[in-house]
C-alpha cells in the first residue's frame, strides 16, 4: 500500500471515530498517535503524486479541516469540564472552612438605605 493511500485511510478512520463521540482520556491518547503516525506519513510522501494521490490528498485535506473542528469541540468540552471542575472544589472548600473568608477589621457595612 502506498503512503497516499495510508494516509487517506487512517484520516478517514479518525474522522469517523472523533465524530460525535465525547472526550476522554482515551480519545485524547487516541488522538496524539494518530497525529504521530500522521506526521510520519507526511514525511515519507514523495513528489511526483499521480492523478489518483492528488485527489486523494485532496479529500485528506478536507477532512483535516473536519478534524480540527472536531478537535475545537473536544477542546471547548474539556475546558468547560475543568471550569465546573474547579468552580465545584472552590465550592467544596468553602463548605468544609466557612469562616476561611473573614475580614479581619470587624466592619459592617449596610447595604439597606
Amino acid at each position: 500500500m502506498r503512503k497516499t493511500e495510508l494516509l487517506y485511510s487512517e484520516t478517514k478512520n479518525m474522522l469517523t471515530h472523533i465524530q460525535g463521540t465525547s472526550e476522554s482520556d482515551e480519545l485524547v491518547k487516541e488522538i496524539e498517535d494518530f497525529l504521530s503516525k500522521r506526521e510520519g506519513l507526511i514525511k515519507e510522501i514523495s513528489l511526483p503524486l499521480s492523478d489518483e494521490e492528488k485527489n486523494q490528498i485532496k479529500l485528506v485535506l478536507t477532512w483535516d479541516q473536519q478534524i480540527v473542528q472536531e478537535m475545537q469541540r473536544i477542546k471547548l468540552s474539556l475546558k468547560s469540564e475543568l471550569h465546573k471542575l474547579k468552580k465545584k472544589r472552590a465550592v467544596h472548600t468553602t463548605y468544609l472552612n466557612p469562616y476561611n473568608n473573614i475580614t479581619v477589621d470587624g466592619r459592617y457595612y449596610d447595604k439597606r438605605k
